[in-house]
């Protein structure tokens, strides 16, 4: 067994805490667990349930197929909308974007009229 912080080989056992035992390094003096276990739902259930979400079924449907908590889930979504917000436009959009804008500023017309002129719209 190495210590996690230094890579030393010279441990002594110390304590127990929570039913596992504790180890500290002679080296540099951390304290530290022999194993220790990951929190959290695996990257395959964050996925099962934002595909679940992107189909249009509840936070509460999800919670009661997966048994994952519907607060857990709108926090998966929330993240899920910053980082679609955080990335930069595809280069098709971004060009449609600097046409329509190039084509606006030469013809001097206002937005509202090259968009009446360009599109049609239906009066219900």
């Amino acid at each position: 067994m190495k210590c996690p912080s230094c890579g030393s080989t010279q441990i002594n056992k110390n304590g127990h805490c929570r039913g596992k035992q504790n180890y500290r390094c002679k080296s540099c003096g951390r304290q530290f667990i022999a194993a220790r276990s990951t929190k959290g739902y695996s990257d395959d259930a964050k996925q099962i349930c934002l595909k679940m979400y992107r189909d249009g079924i509840g936070f509460r449907a999800i919670e009661r197929t997966t048994g994952v908590s519907h607060n857990t889930i709108i926090n998966w979504v929330k993240q899920m909308n910053a980082q679609e917000q955080s990335e930069p436009d595809p280069p098709e959009a971004v060009s449609l974007q600097n046409c329509a804008n190039s084509e606006l500023q030469s013809s001097s017309l206002t937005e509202k009229d090259f968009f009446t002129q360009n599109y049609e719209f239906k009066s219900y």
